[in-house]
């Protein structure tokens, strides 16, 4: 029996990873700031730490006897500067870590995160990256995940309310990377039971590779609108539903940024490079997901 760590509260991700973790028997202790966001996991076996990921001293206590550290950023949305965010948060885990003396390490990261300057909150998780990466003496995997298949239950609203899917850019059919949250968790389970990484090093994590045409469409065809559309939004309109939905300016800028580098392409690139290939649940799988929550709203 191992004892590890979980920052992400009840998140996408976390949840699902405490869950594995304390289904093989394991010893979890789940971080987050809301006490009543970590009552299911509690019930379940898991031990709550409430406090800050911004501080040191407390992460310390916390990671403290950990076999493993599962880390990751928190939505940030009423922050100025997303990159400054990921490089402060990643020197406060380093700290943490060293004082701990933790030896295995697995962070969150996100496709495209080789992009430190131009990607917005995805360089912001690459700052993040830099600086785990001068811990000496500790094994740290970086799970470079693709596009949630979450962020497009997003579209839900939009779908009922003017039949169209959409954001800021359009993707060719077979080049997104895209990634269902339970696979991530499954990904992060294996590293952290099994400690097979050693160093510093990156894995990327996607589930299919679609296109943002395809994900209208299969969609479409699974809620009952075979003529669904994806519509590539202007920036600035963008920019204004983020705001509007209480977005700092500063991160605003940042996820224009960062969708202005997805349209490009540019994110992808390192894992075409690569050879890396997708495993796991497929778009045509997660329609079927989409379609259940499309039903109850």
């Amino acid at each position: 029996m191992s004892k590890f760590v979980i920052t992400g509260a009840a998140g996408n991700v976390s949840k699902p990873l405490t869950e594995i973790l304390l289904s093989k028997g394991h010893k979890v202790t789940v971080v987050g700031r809301n006490p009543a966001n970590l009552t299911q996991l509690v019930k379940q076996g898991a031990t709550a730490a409430i406090g800050d990921l911004a501080d040191a001293e407390f992460l310390s206590r916390t990671f403290k006897g950990a076999d493993g550290v599962y880390l990751m950023l928190p939505p940030s949305w009423d922050k100025p500067d997303l990159k400054k965010l990921g490089t402060d948060l990643g020197k406060v885990f380093t700290t943490a870590i060293r004082a701990a003396q933790i030896k295995n390490v697995v962070f969150l990261s996100s496709y495209g995160a080789h992009r430190l300057h131009d990607a917005g909150a995805i360089s912001g998780m690459g700052l993040t990256e830099v600086e785990l990466n001068t811990l000496e003496g500790v094994n740290v995997l970086h799970l470079r995940a693709g596009y949630f298949y979450t962020n497009l239950l997003l579209s839900i609203n939009l779908i009922k309310e003017q039949g169209i899917m959409g954001n800021m850019f359009n993707i060719p059919a077979g080049t997104f990377t895209v990634v269902d949250p339970n696979d991530i968790a499954v990904a992060a389970a294996d590293a952290l039971i099994h400690q097979n990484f050693k160093g510093h090093s990156f894995q990327y994590v996607v589930s299919d590779e679609s296109g943002t045409d395809e994900i209208a469409f299969v969609i479409g065809r699974e809620i009952g609108i075979p003529d669904l559309k994806w519509v590539k939004f202007p920036a600035a309109d963008l920019k204004n539903v983020l705001l509007k939905y209480g977005f700092e300016q500063g991160a605003a800028n940042d996820y224009v940024e960062m969708f202005t580098t997805l349209d490009s392409g540019l994110l992808f690139e390192d894992y075409v490079a690569g050879g890396h290939k997708a495993s796991g649940t497929s778009i045509e799988q997660f329609a079927k997901t989409f379609a259940k929550a499309y039903k109850q709203i």
